[in-house]
């Protein structure tokens, strides 16, 4: 992994997340990490191994010893600190979503340009050593010609009245959890010709569950489904014309998946399984491959450029609009 001094915006579950596996990429390029409380901010740097803990923005993009700034603050943060640091001289790497709307998403690009510096949401899941051979093995026709798949991301992380979501910090399933399964159909399919979906939306706008269907022409389809106050089994499948394969639980980040091709027998009786080992807790090969394509002088990473976040934007963006006249909304408790 090339040297880089990293540092880290926000000091909630996932920023912990990607400081853990910072620190077994490389433990010495840990620079800094900015919180709005100084001193959760230092608490976070002499956990993690960070040099320097800042209480603001500001001080950090100041901080000659940062190349690149993850950012790990809610949604509606997002486009507004990647634009600041990129104009600040820094590369960014930004939590998924990277911007609420294709429109944000879009403004992060014309920045980027404009800085060259390099550029990323962190769509971790396409890095990781399991889905790439996965994806590789549906477009090399393993499983023949695709003609569908499911992707589901269902978990209870908290009651729908929950006051850790809110909407003016863009709080979201389809944003949050939904883009897995949307990047994964993306993957496979391309851009969708038609959607019909349907959402649980509270009263301050926050979507809890969605679930829609992409159609991409030909009976071809992607069924996807997202929740954050209820169980929807967090796997997935592709299917085709010789079998089907499954992304085990979670379908995301997960080390293994089964091939089913073959007689009728074959498939159902004798799945090939695929195995990976993990690294850290997943974030590893993004984290490395980033700090490879900076020092290679790349502005995007061929793996997920912007145009693929880009892409999957519209397609949210697209699943939103057409859920809002099929919503069930309800007042939060």
């Amino acid at each position: 992994m090339a040297r880089l001094g990293w540092a880290v915006v926000g000091t909630g579950d996932v920023s912990r997340s990607i400081a853990s596996d910072l620190r077994i990429a490389d433990a010495n390029g840990l620079a800094a990490v900015c919180s709005r409380s100084v001193d959760r901010a230092e608490t976070f740097a002499r956990e993690f191994g960070f040099a320097k803990a800042h209480g603001s923005v500001e001080e950090l993009l100041a901080d000659g010893a940062v190349d690149i700034v993850y950012i790990g603050t809610p949604h509606a943060t997002h486009v507004d600190l990647a634009i600041s640091a990129l104009e600040a001289g820094k590369h960014v790497l930004i939590e998924k979503p990277l911007g609420v709307t294709a429109a944000q998403v879009q403004r992060v690009e014309t920045a980027a340009r404009a800085a060259g510096r390099f550029a990323m949401e962190g769509m971790w899941m396409k890095f990781n050593p399991t889905y790439r051979s996965y994806v590789a093995d549906v477009r090399s026709g393993a499983i023949g010609q695709v003609t569908s798949m499911r992707a589901y991301f269902g978990l209870p992380f908290a009651p729908r009245d929950s006051q850790r979501w809110a909407g003016e910090r863009a709080s979201s399933t389809l944003l949050d959890q939904g883009i897995y399964p949307v990047t994964l159909a993306h993957d496979v399919f391309g851009d969708p010709t038609s959607i019909t979906a349907t959402a649980d939306v509270r009263d301050d706008g926050v979507d809890v569950s969605i679930e829609a269907t992409l159609g991409f022409g030909g009976g071809r389809f992607a069924h996807i489904a997202a929740s954050m106050v209820g169980f929807v089994e967090p796997t997935a499948s592709v299917s085709g014309t010789r079998g089907w394969m499954s992304l085990a639980a979670p379908f995301w980040a997960t080390d293994n998946y089964e091939r089913h091709t073959g007689d009728l027998g074959h498939a159902l009786m004798q799945p090939e399984s695929v195995q990976f080992a993990r690294d850290g807790n997943g974030y590893v090969p993004m984290l490395r491959a980033v700090a490879d394509a900076v020092a290679a002088g790349l502005t995007e990473h061929p793996l997920h450029p912007l145009s693929s976040s880009i892409a999957v934007a519209r397609i949210l963006d697209s699943i939103r609009a057409t859920s809002a006249a099929q919503t069930i909304t309800e007042t939060a408790s």
